[in-house]
Parts: structure tokens; sequence; C-alpha cells
């Protein structure tokens, strides 16, 4: 398993956005459009690939010179609860870290809120809806 940072518009970009449409998008009736991954060209994304399958990724978004925004984590159905989660989380981390980050923050799904806080992730402010699903704002000190 390789856990690497790709290029948009890549091969491995579009095994990603095949992943997280699966897992992110299908299940709540959405859909990409062209202009929204055409604005991704400035995130950075991540990830994780075994024999050139996507199992998992993720992308990041400068909010400011110190923090850093996950968004778009999703690991494939067949691959959860295999720890692969996990390594994304620390892949991010210390990415965040060697790139002068002392902040990560999301939005995550409300039924993700748990998990995040496995991890660390405190809540900030109030349930709100994002993709049509009740989301947290998430953040985590790297300090």
């Amino acid at each position: 398993m390789e856990i690497k940072t790709i290029t948009h518009y890549s091969k491995d970009y579009w095994k990603c956005v095949r992943l997280r449409d699966k897992i992110l998008r299908e299940p709540i009736n959405l859909m990409f459009s062209e202009e929204e991954l055409y604005l991704e060209h400035d995130q950075i994304h991540v990830g994780v690939f075994e024999n050139e399958k996507a199992l998992g990724c993720f992308s990041l978004v400068p909010v400011s010179d110190k923090e850093i925004k996950m968004r778009q984590v999703c690991v494939d159905s067949d691959q959860q609860q295999k720890g692969i989660g996990e390594k994304m989380m620390k892949y991010c981390e210390e990415w965040a870290k060697e790139n002068n980050y002392n902040e990560i923050s999301c939005h995550a799904r409300e039924s993700a809120v748990r998990y995040y806080e496995k991890f660390g992730y405190k809540t900030e402010g109030k349930l709100f809806r994002e993709v049509s699903l009740p989301h947290m704002k998430m953040k985590k000190s790297l300090d």
C-alpha cells in the first residue's frame, strides 16, 4: 500500500474522483460537475493505492498560512476497518507539519464526528448543512 500526493487531472486523480463519487456522492444522489473538479486544481490531492487501485483519498486546501482544511475524505467500502483511515490521518498530519501548518480543520459529516474525535479533533460551533447532510466543523492543533 502506498500513500502519495497526486496531480490534479492525472490518471490517479481520476481514480480518486471515481472513489469519492462512489463513497461520498452516489449515496446522496449528487454528482460532481466539471466546474467543481476544475476548481480543485489548487488543492493538494492524496491517494492511497494498492496495485494501481485507489483504496482511499482526501484533499487539502490552505485556509491560512497556519491552517489547512482536509476535505473529501473517504475509504473504499470494502477496505474500511483495515486501518487505512488511520494511516491517512497520520499522513495528513505529517504533511501539514512538514509544510508549516499547525492546525487541520474539516467539515465532518455528523456520522463521522466520533471518528475524528478519536484522532484528537474538537468540534466547533453547531451542526450545519452541507451537500444536504448535517456537518460539524472540527479542528485539531498540531502544536
